[in-house]
């Protein structure tokens, strides 16, 4: 989104939005502005997240053109990083 903040002449700041051609938040201070912000941002990742869980519980992967299996991403772990690392990783994510 084409956004910019905008300082006041009262010494505050607006966040204009070119998209709507209007002001979004006005008489903010920097962190009233990084507040909104994030918790715009963690809404968007919040929804991302939910879609990707929603496809791997129906059993298709998310990620194109990424596809990784577990048993894929294991491999590429144990080529790059070595056995070890895989070995650790299993510790934690394997069924006992």
């Amino acid at each position: 989104m084409a956004r910019q903040i905008i300082k006041q002449p009262n010494g505050k700041y607006c966040l204009f939005s070119s998209v709507i051609d209007n002001v979004i938040i006005y008489d903010a201070t920097k962190e009233e502005i990084i507040d909104f912000l994030i918790e715009e941002q963690k809404d968007e990742i919040t929804m991302n997240v939910n879609r990707q869980i929603e496809k791997l519980e129906k059993g298709s992967l998310p990620y194109s053109p990424f596809r990784l299996s577990y048993e894929d991403m294991k491999e590429k772990i144990k080529d790059i990083n070595g056995v070890e690392v895989l070995q650790e990783l299993e510790k934690y994510c394997e069924v006992a």
